[in-house]
């Protein structure tokens, strides 16, 4: 599991720079990855995105020093590499849902408001194989419909997979396939945001013209094909086995920034198979 000893070093690095501006470039170089793999790696086994798990430990540091000691509220914005009073406030308050002047106010010490570290022991614990049938596909390029999720959290995801099935022309059980498309930005800093769109091909829509639908447009491609047997739950596992170990030891690299999940019997819930598709290129 390298990519474990890997990502706790990209953890170390950010830790001991809680204080300093730090890049990307700079984390990325760290686990040995390109800035890119590195942020699709660390999403998918952390749980977060790099940018909000930096933002997060550096808001709990400053709520321990704000309790701690009675340096100005000010200076530990600066000391957190926040550029004013008020943009560390806003981001503060998001986190605490407290000023920090209230935060400080309160006296509050409880442990289970803090952002703790990811330590190796919790990434290793992570680890399960849940991945079979490993196969090279072509696919034609893919039109398709659906409801992109308000944000990355599973919550979200779940609610534009329950719009989808409300627009869905037939109630039998046909089996016809449905998309979860993950699309990244093709630039991007420390923070990357992705969307995601629970999808169908139109012809199985009841109501195309729903204002709230989104298009995509998935370009003729080779793909590498995992089959994922589990639960929705479990898929991050999937990708971090797929980003962490199997890309890296492959003859392949990955070549556009999107991949998605293939459900296959959409209208059974029975079958747990879910294929996550990798879009690829030979090295």
């Amino acid at each position: 599991m390298d990519y474990i000893e890997n990502l706790s070093k990209t953890i170390n690095f950010i830790e001991n720079n809680l204080t300093n501006k730090i890049t990307i470039e700079q984390i990325s170089k760290q686990s040995g990855y390109s800035k890119f793999h590195f942020q699709r790696l660390f999403h998918q086994v952390v749980g977060e995105t790099v940018g909000k798990y930096i933002m997060n430990r550096r808001l709990t540091e400053a709520a321990k020093k704000l309790m701690s000691d009675d340096t100005s509220i000010i200076d530990i914005a600066f000391e957190f590499v926040y550029d004013s009073h008020e943009v560390f406030t806003r981001a503060f308050k998001r986190r605490f849902n407290m000023s920090p002047y209230q935060f400080r106010k309160s006296g509050m010490t409880t442990e289970f408001v803090y952002k703790k570290p990811i330590n190796i022991q919790y990434l290793k614990n992570k680890n399960l194989n849940l991945l079979e049938d490993i196969e090279e596909v072509t696919f034609e390029n893919l039109l398709l419909k659906g409801y992109q999720a308000a944000n990355g959290s599973r919550e979200a995801i779940l609610t534009s997979w329950s719009k989808l099935r409300g627009n869905i022309t037939t109630k039998d059980e046909r089996n016809f396939n449905a998309f979860g498309v993950i699309q990244y930005p093709d630039s991007f800093g420390i923070e990357i945001d992705f969307t995601y769109l629970a999808a169908v091909e139109s012809v199985y829509l009841d109501n195309k013209n729903d204002q709230d639908l989104k298009d995509v447009s998935l370009p003729n491609s080779k793909y590498i094909v995992f089959s994922h047997k589990g639960s929705t739950k479990d898929l991050p596992l999937s990708y971090e086995y797929i980003y962490g170990v199997w890309l890296s030891k492959s003859k392949y690299v990955v070549s556009s920034s999107y991949d998605f999940e293939r459900y296959r019997s959409f209208g059974d819930s029975r079958d747990p198979v879910i294929q996550i598709c990798i879009p690829v290129q030979r090295v």
